[in-house]
């Protein structure tokens, strides 16, 4: 049986691409008969008129055709997979005990601040309110008949490790639970186991003042006599401060002191016989 190479359908006879062989299926082998040289079947093409078509007899042949080129798109999850896998800047997942380390040392540093805390709290708690104490009184009277009073009082902060930042404040000064001058605490920072003098000066107030504070200051009407009898008078004071170790300071407080305070009399020769003071803490 002859094997031919059909021309190419456009008329081409150079084929540059590989060829692919098409496989003829297998029959049982019988033995070929014997014909004559003229009867044997061959193929024929006739020319047609148009050269870009051929015609063709039955028969069994072999056709080569170009292999086709094609162009095989990868899915988009083997772009992901790539780019995960090329991208540097991507970090690596880090071990379990470098995450157990770094735990440790979170927990170390809130157990330590807690107790930085805990232990500062308690020497806020436990520090000593300063104490206070008057030296001098000094009466200024005036046209109008409401003296100011300029008190000097002694304050000593009695804490060794804890300083004290007063941050101003009221005082008033009274006679038998009537007020008779009103002034202000002056701003100021005690170191640990300092003591200091601090001045405060309170203006007579508005009132009428008792005949006591007029005998004492010497402008009773209703006696000629110049004698001064001695008074007794209260100085309070409420101060807001707050309690510092180093540059840590604690919540603002208020303290509250009295002063119980007995002179010869008013004048600018006054002198203390008698003084206490107390302090507390709100």
């Amino acid at each position: 049986m002859a094997e031919r190479s059909p021309p190419d359908l456009l008329g081409n006879k150079n084929h540059s691409p590989p060829s692919v062989l098409l496989a003829i299926p297998e029959y049982p082998q019988f033995p070929p008969p014997t014909l004559p040289p003229s009867t044997s079947r061959q193929l024929v093409i006739s020319q047609p008129q148009n050269p870009s078509v051929a015609t063709f007899r039955s028969g069994t042949y072999v056709v080569q055709v170009p292999k086709d080129q094609i162009y095989h798109v990868p899915p988009p999850e083997n772009a992901y997979i790539v780019e995960r896998h090329q991208d540097p800047s991507r970090k690596r997942k880090r071990p379990l005990c470098c995450n157990l380390y770094c735990i440790g040392i979170l927990a170390f540093i809130v157990l330590l601040v807690v107790m930085l805390v805990t232990i500062f709290s308690v020497m806020f708690a436990k520090s000593e309110n300063p104490k206070f104490s008057v030296e001098r009184v000094v009466v200024h009277s005036k046209s109008n008949g409401r003296p100011d009073y300029s008190l000097t009082l002694r304050v000593r902060n009695p804490n060794s490790r804890v300083a004290i930042v007063y941050n101003g404040g009221g005082a008033s000064l009274h006679f038998k639970q009537k007020t008779i001058a009103n002034g202000k605490y002056p701003s100021l920072t005690q170191g640990t186991g300092k003591s200091k003098e601090v001045t405060i000066v309170v203006h007579g107030a508005n009132v009428i003042l008792p005949k006591e504070i007029k005998k004492s200051l010497g402008v009773s009407e209703s006696s000629s006599s110049t004698k001064k009898v001695q008074v007794s008078l209260s100085l309070n004071m409420n101060i807001p401060a707050r309690l510092r170790i180093g540059t840590l300071k604690s919540r603002s407080m208020k303290f509250h002191a009295t002063c119980d305070i007995t002179v010869d009399e008013l004048s600018k020769r006054t002198k203390v016989l008698k003084q206490e003071c107390e302090t507390q803490r709100k």
